[in-house]
């Protein structure tokens, strides 16, 4: 082979290099967009399931929530079975991550116990506020790791909940100090099978309409600019929507699609 041959061929080397690397890295990150959705989907069926055990009632975003407790009860007789895990009480910790990964071994636990309390051990898992709890399981976005591998706190690695769930419905209907915080009604919800139960959020993990920007952000950050963001449902699938797709109208308004988006029912 002459020099001529030789550096011809590692030109057209160079130019396939060029075309097939690009194609491999989106790959990757398809793959990978595509096993955390699937992560996410699991998570929202586990929500689901836990509404289904508790009274039909998402989860509140956080515990004990934005409910006064009737005179007549007490908060362990009033609220559905919680994981009482350091000061949050978000559901993230204290009530999903725990009917995935803690709830049967806890739930021995306490009946050996025979503590006839709603609050359960933690069957040994170490939480802290860091979140480290969370690492390796289905609540960490293994993107948002990748691109950010120096920040520690695995909440911001992880997912948030729509906390504008019918939140006007709830002033009707139960005395509130806070009806964002309030558990939500499934029966309330069976017509709107696209409003949004979680999404890619670093901070909070508990959003509404004002923390929009916050999610789009979070969205370039880990997949880039106008990159789709992952989302699961009410029905209980997730998908990759793009930003454009999350309604930019205030869900208070007569705007259908951002009603049914955030609060899940119509205006």
């Amino acid at each position: 082979m002459t020099l001529l041959e030789l550096l011809i061929v590692i030109a057209i080397l160079g130019v396939l290099m060029a075309i097939l690397v690009p194609s491999l890295s989106k790959g990757k990150e398809m793959a990978v967009a595509l096993q955390n959705t699937s992560n996410l989907r699991q998570i929202a069926v586990a929500t689901i399931t836990w509404a289904a055990d508790n009274g039909s009632k998402l989860p509140s975003p956080e515990y004990p929530g934005g409910i006064d407790v009737p005179s007549s009860s007490t908060p362990d007789k009033y609220f559905p079975e919680y994981w009482d895990i350091g000061e949050t009480g978000l559901w993230i910790d204290g009530v999903v991550f725990a009917h995935m990964y803690i709830a049967e071994q806890a739930r021995r636990e306490e009946d050996a116990q025979q503590s006839g309390s709603n609050y359960a051990e933690t069957s040994g898992y170490e939480f802290d506020e860091m979140g480290t709890h969370l690492k390796n399981t289905l609540f960490v976005n293994t993107r948002s790791v990748t691109q950010d591998p120096e920040e520690q706190d695995f909440h911001k690695h992880s997912y948030a909940m729509n906390a504008n769930l019918q939140y006007d419905r709830i002033y009707d209907q139960v005395p509130s100090d806070d009806p964002y915080l309030t558990e939500k009604t499934l029966s309330n919800l069976v017509h709107a099978p696209r409003a949004m139960l979680y999404i890619e959020c670093a901070e909070p993990n508990v959003v509404r309409f004002e923390d929009r920007e916050a999610i789009i952000e979070t969205g370039v950050e880990r997949w880039g600019e106008n990159k789709k963001i992952i989302t699961a449902f009410l029905d209980g699938h997730a998908e990759r929507i793009l930003p454009s797709d999350i309604p930019e109208e205030e869900p208070d308004g007569q705007d259908r699609d951002s009603s049914r988006f955030w609060r899940g029912v119509d205006p």
